[in-house]
């Protein structure tokens, strides 16, 4: 019930100022979830445009999160702990060096995620056949899994998306995504 209550309390969307100190409301989604081309801002109007861009990824955030969908809860791992493994998987055995690089963490930070992943049984250590003086992280069974029960989660989220969007915003949600993923 505190869950309903904070999702309501997050509805309603805050109230911004314009350059003249007078309140616009905030534009808020139609009963189908999207903003009616009236209520969205004007193309011209990019801190408007940020503004609800950023309240829509709060509300999105917060309802997945309410209502169970929370990805790094049914892995059991923590947002840099599922980024290590996620990266580990993929690319195989790795060089705590390259990691460091790639996440772009300090050296005692990663340090100490791959201790807790360690003590997890989640990655091993071993040393680099290359470099004696270093050692290479590669993930187990035990995070292949945890990544899949992540996919799992995802599964769930895709089957809402096409419950939700039509066909042809189906398209364009996933060239919007592709293009986000390509931009990192």
């Amino acid at each position: 019930m505190a869950h309903e209550t904070l999702l309501q309390n997050h509805d309603a969307s805050p109230e911004s100022s314009d350059t003249a100190g007078r309140s616009a409301p905030s534009p808020t989604p139609n009963p189908s979830g999207s903003i009616t081309q009236a209520d969205a801002p004007s193309p011209d109007d990019r801190a408007d445009r940020r503004r609800v861009l950023l309240e829509l990824l709060v509300q999105v955030t917060l309802r997945l999160r309410l209502r169970g969908v929370d990805l790094e809860s049914s892995t059991g791992l923590s947002g840099r702990e599922l980024d290590l493994v996620a990266l580990l998987s993929a690319s195989g055995p790795t060089s705590v060096k390259s990691l460091v690089a790639d996440l772009g963490l300090p050296r005692s930070t990663m340090t100490a995620i791959v201790d807790r992943l360690q003590a997890r049984h989640l990655v091993k250590r071993r040393p680099n056949p290359e470099d004696r003086r270093s050692v290479i992280l590669e993930a187990t069974p035990s995070a292949l899994d945890a990544l899949l029960r992540y996919r799992e989660g995802m599964e769930s989220f895709t089957e809402h998306i096409q419950e939700v969007l039509s066909d042809e915003e189906q398209t364009q949600f996933v060239r919007l995504m592709q293009k986000m993923a390509h931009s990192f």
